[in-house]
Protein backbone atom coordinates (compact mmCIF):
# COMPACT_ATOMS: atom_id res chain seq x y z
CA UNK A 1 0.00 0.00 0.00
CA UNK A 2 1.46 3.39 -0.42
CA UNK A 3 -0.40 5.02 2.40
CA UNK A 4 -1.41 4.91 6.35
CA UNK A 5 -4.23 5.41 8.29
CA UNK A 6 -3.45 7.71 11.40
CA UNK A 7 -5.47 8.87 14.01
CA UNK A 8 -7.89 12.00 13.75
CA UNK A 9 -8.81 11.80 10.21
CA UNK A 10 -4.98 11.54 8.89
CA UNK A 11 -3.54 10.04 5.83
CA UNK A 12 0.28 9.58 5.89
CA UNK A 13 0.95 9.70 1.91
CA UNK A 14 4.07 9.63 -0.63
CA UNK A 15 4.00 13.58 -0.40
CA UNK A 16 2.77 14.33 2.93
CA UNK A 17 0.09 14.08 6.22
CA UNK A 18 -3.46 14.68 5.01
CA UNK A 19 -5.68 16.30 7.48
CA UNK A 20 -9.28 16.08 7.64
CA UNK A 21 -9.94 12.92 5.68
CA UNK A 22 -13.65 12.25 5.38
CA UNK A 23 -13.48 9.67 2.76
CA UNK A 24 -10.79 7.44 0.77
CA UNK A 25 -10.94 5.00 -1.98
CA UNK A 26 -8.52 2.33 -2.72
CA UNK A 27 -7.55 0.13 -6.53
CA UNK A 28 -8.45 -3.67 -6.04
CA UNK A 29 -4.55 -3.63 -5.88
CA UNK A 30 -4.58 -1.97 -2.64
CA UNK A 31 -3.00 1.63 -3.04
CA UNK A 32 -4.85 4.89 -2.77
CA UNK A 33 -7.10 6.00 -5.51
CA UNK A 34 -9.06 9.06 -4.29
CA UNK A 35 -9.65 11.10 -1.31
CA UNK A 36 -12.39 13.69 -0.04
CA UNK A 37 -11.41 16.73 2.56
CA UNK A 38 -13.61 18.55 4.91
CA UNK A 39 -10.94 21.04 5.98
CA UNK A 40 -8.45 23.06 4.17
CA UNK A 41 -5.21 21.15 3.23
CA UNK A 42 -2.11 22.40 1.36
CA UNK A 43 0.01 20.31 -1.28
CA UNK A 44 3.29 20.63 -2.85
CA UNK A 45 3.31 19.73 -6.54
CA UNK A 46 5.08 21.20 -10.31
CA UNK A 47 2.47 23.31 -10.41
CA UNK A 48 2.41 25.52 -7.20
CA UNK A 49 1.36 25.11 -3.49
CA UNK A 50 -2.21 23.73 -4.06
CA UNK A 51 -5.20 23.60 -1.92
CA UNK A 52 -7.19 21.14 -2.44
CA UNK A 53 -11.14 20.61 -2.62
CA UNK A 54 -13.14 20.21 0.43
CA UNK A 55 -16.62 22.84 0.77
CA UNK A 56 -19.65 21.16 -1.41
CA UNK A 57 -21.57 24.03 -3.09
CA UNK A 58 -24.31 23.75 -5.84
CA UNK A 59 -22.41 24.09 -8.58
CA UNK A 60 -19.42 21.69 -6.88
CA UNK A 61 -21.01 18.32 -5.17
CA UNK A 62 -19.54 15.04 -4.46
CA UNK A 63 -15.71 15.63 -5.80
CA UNK A 64 -13.27 14.21 -4.72
CA UNK A 65 -10.41 16.43 -3.62
CA UNK A 66 -7.42 14.36 -4.44
CA UNK A 67 -6.55 11.15 -6.67
CA UNK A 68 -3.98 9.17 -6.78
CA UNK A 69 -1.50 6.82 -9.37
CA UNK A 70 -0.77 3.74 -8.56
CA UNK A 71 2.87 4.59 -7.75
CA UNK A 72 1.46 7.25 -4.99
CA UNK A 73 1.71 10.43 -6.82
CA UNK A 74 -1.04 12.29 -7.26
CA UNK A 75 -3.25 12.36 -10.51
CA UNK A 76 -5.68 15.33 -10.38
CA UNK A 77 -6.60 17.81 -7.81
CA UNK A 78 -9.72 19.57 -7.26
CA UNK A 79 -8.89 22.86 -5.82
CA UNK A 80 -11.21 24.27 -3.40
CA UNK A 81 -11.24 27.55 -5.42
CA UNK A 82 -10.06 29.43 -8.84
CA UNK A 83 -6.12 29.74 -7.92
CA UNK A 84 -3.40 30.63 -9.81
CA UNK A 85 -0.95 27.74 -10.56
CA UNK A 86 2.32 27.60 -12.05
CA UNK A 87 2.50 26.36 -16.24
CA UNK A 88 5.01 25.47 -18.68
CA UNK A 89 4.07 28.62 -20.22
CA UNK A 90 3.36 31.08 -17.34
CA UNK A 91 0.78 31.29 -14.43
CA UNK A 92 -3.11 30.58 -15.29
CA UNK A 93 -6.19 30.37 -13.11
CA UNK A 94 -7.22 26.87 -12.33
CA UNK A 95 -10.01 24.80 -10.63
CA UNK A 96 -8.68 21.26 -11.29
CA UNK A 97 -5.23 20.17 -12.62
CA UNK A 98 -4.63 16.59 -13.37
CA UNK A 99 -0.51 15.27 -13.52
CA UNK A 100 1.79 12.48 -15.20
CA UNK A 101 2.89 9.53 -13.27
CA UNK A 102 6.46 11.19 -12.59
CA UNK A 103 4.79 14.58 -11.32
CA UNK A 104 4.69 16.71 -14.45
CA UNK A 105 1.63 18.98 -15.51
CA UNK A 106 -0.42 17.02 -17.49
CA UNK A 107 -3.44 19.06 -18.08
CA UNK A 108 -5.31 22.05 -16.41
CA UNK A 109 -8.71 23.38 -16.11
CA UNK A 110 -9.67 27.44 -15.57
CA UNK A 111 -13.22 26.11 -14.31
CA UNK A 112 -14.56 22.61 -12.98
CA UNK A 113 -18.18 23.20 -12.90
CA UNK A 114 -21.04 20.27 -12.98
CA UNK A 115 -23.38 21.40 -15.12
CA UNK A 116 -26.96 20.53 -13.88
CA UNK A 117 -30.60 21.66 -13.36
CA UNK A 118 -28.75 23.81 -11.01
CA UNK A 119 -25.91 25.19 -12.91
CA UNK A 120 -26.24 25.99 -16.74
CA UNK A 121 -23.49 25.69 -19.41
CA UNK A 122 -24.38 29.80 -19.55
CA UNK A 123 -23.53 29.63 -15.92
CA UNK A 124 -20.10 28.46 -16.43
CA UNK A 125 -19.26 30.40 -19.43
CA UNK A 126 -20.13 33.70 -17.74
CA UNK A 127 -17.22 33.18 -15.18
CA UNK A 128 -14.80 32.51 -17.32
CA UNK A 129 -11.71 34.90 -18.34
CA UNK A 130 -10.82 34.72 -21.93
CA UNK A 131 -7.27 33.99 -22.68
CA UNK A 132 -5.23 35.16 -25.72
CA UNK A 133 -2.73 33.22 -27.67
CA UNK A 134 -0.07 34.07 -30.23
CA UNK A 135 0.91 30.93 -32.52
CA UNK A 136 2.97 30.58 -35.70
CA UNK A 137 -0.50 29.63 -37.65
CA UNK A 138 -2.61 32.42 -35.62
CA UNK A 139 -3.52 34.50 -32.86
CA UNK A 140 -6.73 34.28 -30.99
CA UNK A 141 -8.54 35.04 -27.61
CA UNK A 142 -11.00 32.44 -26.10
CA UNK A 143 -12.68 31.08 -23.30
CA UNK A 144 -10.74 27.73 -22.50
CA UNK A 145 -12.11 24.48 -21.12
CA UNK A 146 -8.71 23.73 -20.91
CA UNK A 147 -4.91 23.38 -21.57
CA UNK A 148 -3.03 19.90 -21.79
CA UNK A 149 1.06 19.16 -21.81
CA UNK A 150 3.52 16.88 -23.07
CA UNK A 151 5.89 15.85 -20.21
CA UNK A 152 8.03 18.63 -21.44
CA UNK A 153 6.33 21.04 -21.13
CA UNK A 154 5.58 21.78 -24.79
CA UNK A 155 2.04 22.12 -25.29
CA UNK A 156 -0.14 19.10 -26.28
CA UNK A 157 -3.84 20.39 -26.65
CA UNK A 158 -6.23 23.67 -26.00
CA UNK A 159 -9.42 22.93 -25.55
CA UNK A 160 -12.24 25.98 -26.16
CA UNK A 161 -15.10 26.16 -24.74
CA UNK A 162 -18.36 25.10 -26.12
CA UNK A 163 -19.78 28.01 -28.64
CA UNK A 164 -16.12 29.34 -29.25
CA UNK A 165 -14.32 29.49 -33.08
CA UNK A 166 -11.34 30.61 -34.05
CA UNK A 167 -9.32 30.81 -36.87
CA UNK A 168 -6.27 28.54 -37.69
CA UNK A 169 -4.27 28.92 -40.63
CA UNK A 170 -3.95 24.94 -41.18
CA UNK A 171 -1.68 23.16 -43.34
CA UNK A 172 -4.84 22.57 -45.32
CA UNK A 173 -5.46 26.18 -45.59
CA UNK A 174 -7.96 29.05 -43.04
CA UNK A 175 -10.24 26.93 -41.28
CA UNK A 176 -12.46 28.21 -38.40
CA UNK A 177 -12.58 25.55 -35.68
CA UNK A 178 -14.43 24.70 -32.96
CA UNK A 179 -13.62 22.68 -29.66
CA UNK A 180 -9.98 23.46 -30.15
CA UNK A 181 -6.31 21.74 -31.25
CA UNK A 182 -3.53 19.50 -30.62
CA UNK A 183 -0.33 20.12 -31.14
CA UNK A 184 2.56 17.40 -32.11
CA UNK A 185 5.97 18.34 -29.75
CA UNK A 186 7.10 20.36 -32.40
CA UNK A 187 4.47 22.92 -32.53
CA UNK A 188 3.27 21.35 -35.62
CA UNK A 189 -0.68 21.01 -35.95
CA UNK A 190 -1.84 17.38 -35.33
CA UNK A 191 -5.39 18.05 -35.30
CA UNK A 192 -8.44 20.36 -35.56
CA UNK A 193 -12.31 20.29 -35.88
CA UNK A 194 -13.82 22.63 -38.56
CA UNK A 195 -16.41 24.25 -37.02
CA UNK A 196 -18.43 24.86 -40.77
CA UNK A 197 -17.62 22.61 -43.67
CA UNK A 198 -14.01 23.60 -44.99
CA UNK A 199 -12.74 22.50 -48.87
CA UNK A 200 -9.07 20.76 -48.33
CA UNK A 201 -6.88 19.75 -50.92
CA UNK A 202 -6.15 15.92 -50.23
CA UNK A 203 -4.02 13.42 -53.00
CA UNK A 204 -7.09 12.79 -54.58
CA UNK A 205 -8.62 15.74 -54.65
CA UNK A 206 -10.87 18.36 -52.94
CA UNK A 207 -12.66 17.02 -49.66
CA UNK A 208 -15.21 18.82 -47.72
CA UNK A 209 -13.89 18.29 -43.84
CA UNK A 210 -17.13 18.71 -41.08
CA UNK A 211 -18.16 16.28 -38.75
CA UNK A 212 -21.52 16.78 -37.50
CA UNK A 213 -21.13 14.30 -34.92
CA UNK A 214 -18.33 15.68 -33.42
CA UNK A 215 -18.56 15.22 -29.44
CA UNK A 216 -16.56 18.52 -28.87
CA UNK A 217 -15.79 17.55 -25.39
CA UNK A 218 -11.65 17.51 -26.05
CA UNK A 219 -9.39 18.69 -28.68
CA UNK A 220 -6.82 15.60 -28.38
CA UNK A 221 -8.44 14.06 -30.85
CA UNK A 222 -10.60 16.10 -33.33
CA UNK A 223 -11.96 15.01 -37.39
CA UNK A 224 -9.43 16.50 -39.45
CA UNK A 225 -5.90 15.52 -38.55
CA UNK A 226 -2.33 15.72 -39.94
CA UNK A 227 0.82 14.19 -39.95
CA UNK A 228 4.49 15.43 -38.96
CA UNK A 229 4.85 17.05 -42.09
CA UNK A 230 1.48 18.77 -42.80
CA UNK A 231 0.15 16.32 -44.54
CA UNK A 232 -3.40 15.53 -44.12
CA UNK A 233 -4.13 11.82 -42.67
CA UNK A 234 -7.82 11.40 -41.99
CA UNK A 235 -10.61 13.82 -42.24
CA UNK A 236 -14.73 13.32 -41.69
CA UNK A 237 -17.09 14.26 -44.76
CA UNK A 238 -20.55 14.80 -44.70
CA UNK A 239 -21.21 16.39 -48.04
CA UNK A 240 -19.55 14.78 -51.06
CA UNK A 241 -20.36 11.67 -53.48
CA UNK A 242 -16.88 9.73 -53.97
CA UNK A 243 -16.94 7.30 -56.66
CA UNK A 244 -13.54 5.36 -57.30
CA UNK A 245 -12.42 3.26 -59.86
CA UNK A 246 -9.79 1.01 -59.07
CA UNK A 247 -6.83 -0.47 -60.55
CA UNK A 248 -8.89 -3.76 -61.78
CA UNK A 249 -11.62 -1.42 -63.22
CA UNK A 250 -14.43 -2.10 -60.45
CA UNK A 251 -16.44 1.02 -60.04
CA UNK A 252 -17.79 2.00 -56.57
CA UNK A 253 -19.82 4.83 -55.27
CA UNK A 254 -19.57 6.56 -51.33
CA UNK A 255 -21.60 8.65 -49.79
CA UNK A 256 -22.61 10.13 -46.24
CA UNK A 257 -25.64 8.26 -45.05
CA UNK A 258 -28.70 9.95 -43.74
CA UNK A 259 -30.19 7.98 -40.69
CA UNK A 260 -32.90 8.21 -37.76
CA UNK A 261 -31.68 10.11 -34.76
CA UNK A 262 -31.89 7.60 -31.95
CA UNK A 263 -32.31 10.91 -29.67
CA UNK A 264 -35.64 11.33 -30.66
CA UNK A 265 -36.70 8.43 -33.18
CA UNK A 266 -38.01 10.86 -35.66
CA UNK A 267 -35.56 13.65 -37.14
CA UNK A 268 -32.66 12.87 -39.81
CA UNK A 269 -28.62 12.89 -39.21
CA UNK A 270 -25.86 12.47 -41.25
CA UNK A 271 -23.34 10.15 -40.51
CA UNK A 272 -20.04 11.10 -42.56
CA UNK A 273 -17.51 9.02 -44.05
CA UNK A 274 -14.12 9.18 -42.94
CA UNK A 275 -11.52 8.98 -45.39
CA UNK A 276 -7.83 8.49 -44.40
CA UNK A 277 -4.31 7.96 -46.24
CA UNK A 278 -1.01 5.92 -45.64
CA UNK A 279 1.49 8.12 -47.61
CA UNK A 280 3.98 5.18 -46.74
CA UNK A 281 1.75 2.58 -48.34
CA UNK A 282 0.37 5.06 -51.43
CA UNK A 283 -3.21 4.12 -50.26
CA UNK A 284 -6.23 6.04 -48.58
CA UNK A 285 -8.99 4.41 -47.05
CA UNK A 286 -13.05 4.94 -47.14
CA UNK A 287 -14.96 3.73 -44.10
CA UNK A 288 -18.52 3.15 -44.38
CA UNK A 289 -19.46 -0.17 -42.94
CA UNK A 290 -16.17 -1.49 -43.66
CA UNK A 291 -13.02 -0.26 -44.90
CA UNK A 292 -12.43 0.03 -48.41
CA UNK A 293 -8.64 0.50 -49.24
CA UNK A 294 -7.26 1.65 -52.71
CA UNK A 295 -4.36 2.50 -53.82
CA UNK A 296 -3.77 6.44 -54.19
CA UNK A 297 -1.76 6.51 -57.76
CA UNK A 298 -3.41 4.30 -59.16
CA UNK A 299 -6.97 4.72 -58.44
CA UNK A 300 -9.45 7.62 -60.14
CA UNK A 301 -11.06 9.30 -58.20
CA UNK A 302 -14.18 11.96 -58.99
CA UNK A 303 -15.86 14.17 -56.19
CA UNK A 304 -18.82 15.34 -56.49
CA UNK A 305 -19.99 18.17 -53.54
CA UNK A 306 -23.77 18.70 -52.34
CA UNK A 307 -24.43 21.72 -50.87
CA UNK A 308 -27.77 20.22 -49.19
CA UNK A 309 -25.49 18.24 -46.86
CA UNK A 310 -23.74 20.50 -45.36
CA UNK A 311 -23.39 21.02 -41.70
CA UNK A 312 -26.44 24.09 -41.36
CA UNK A 313 -29.20 21.79 -42.51
CA UNK A 314 -31.66 21.82 -39.69
CA UNK A 315 -31.94 18.20 -40.01
CA UNK A 316 -28.40 17.95 -38.22
CA UNK A 317 -29.32 19.84 -35.17
CA UNK A 318 -29.86 17.86 -32.30
CA UNK A 319 -26.48 15.23 -33.06
CA UNK A 320 -24.45 18.19 -34.00
CA UNK A 321 -22.17 19.78 -31.23
CA UNK A 322 -20.81 23.06 -32.35
CA UNK A 323 -23.25 24.75 -34.23
CA UNK A 324 -23.19 28.89 -34.28
CA UNK A 325 -25.88 29.67 -36.96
Amino acid sequence: MNYQVLENNHLQTSFGVLGAVTSFSCYETGELKGVKLGDKNMVLTHAGELIPFYTETPRRKNKESLTFHKNGLIKAIALEEQQEIMTPIGEFPAELVTFYESGELSRFFPLDGQISGFWSEKDEKELNIPFSFEFEFGAFTASLVGISFYKSGDIKSITLFPGEIININSPAGNINAKTGFSLYENGGIKNIEPATPSPVKTPIGVLTAFDTQAVGISADDCSLKFDEDGRIISLINISDTIFVQSENGELQRFKPKKVINPLDGESEMTIGLKISFNYTDDSFTISDDKDNIYSISNSRVNILSDVSNFGCNPSDCAGCSGCSH
